[in-house]
């Protein structure tokens, strides 16, 4: 069975109507969102009305700004109570040329995100990443370029990864689709006393 289809126009106004929910009921204007996040009023505008497909760095670092899980962001409800299940045949999203199943999330969720992601190989890489927090990866199929901070690695299948996310990365396949589970914690969240 082949893969369904990913991005509509209806997913990303479901994204930007999430991302100014989620930002009004904060409290924060365009331009306090801007300061906190690093990201430009005129970015996050486009965002929100849908005029740009946010990458998967955005969705982080706009997640751990307002609090909110970013399986929320694409869509998924999540229960009130702070559990969740994630059973591996959610809908798949499209983020900036990768494929993207949310695999964690549940109310109040705010030090970790889980993901699974697909790389087509013939996928155009945008610009390195960079965001709060630390990042572990797991390739599950497939070969993974990993660029980091300068370096290129290539990953195969059962190698993992582990770095600080503020440092440019970029992620790419190798010849092949390639799978890999992705978990982006923000230690300042888990650490007691400190603040970003």
């Amino acid at each position: 069975m082949g893969p369904e289809p990913f991005v509509t126009d209806k997913l990303l106004a479901s994204i930007g109507d999430r991302m100014r929910s989620a930002r009004e009921r904060a409290g924060y204007t365009l331009e306090q969102l801007a300061a906190l996040t690093g990201l430009s009023k005129a970015h996050l505008s486009r965002l929100e009305s849908a005029d740009r497909q946010p990458s998967v760095a955005t969705l982080l670092t706009f997640a751990r700004a307002l609090d909110v899980p970013v399986s929320w962001l694409l869509g998924e409800d999540v229960s009130q109570i702070p559990f969740s299940i994630h059973r591996g045949d959610e809908p798949r999203r499209q983020v900036a040329g990768l494929h993207v199943v949310p695999c964690s999330g549940y109310a109040g969720a705010s030090v970790l995100e889980a993901l699974r992601m697909t790389i087509d190989p013939d996928r155009i890489p945008g610009p390195p990443a960079r965001h709060q927090g630390e990042e572990w990866l797991y390739v599950l199929k497939g070969l993974l370029r990993l660029e980091y901070d300068g370096a290129t690695h290539q990953l195969p299948a059962g190698s993992s990864a582990h770095f600080d996310a503020q440092r440019p990365h970029r992620l790419g396949a190798i010849d092949q689709t390639t799978e890999v589970l992705i978990v982006a914690a923000d230690g300042t969240r888990a650490l007691p006393g400190l603040h970003r």
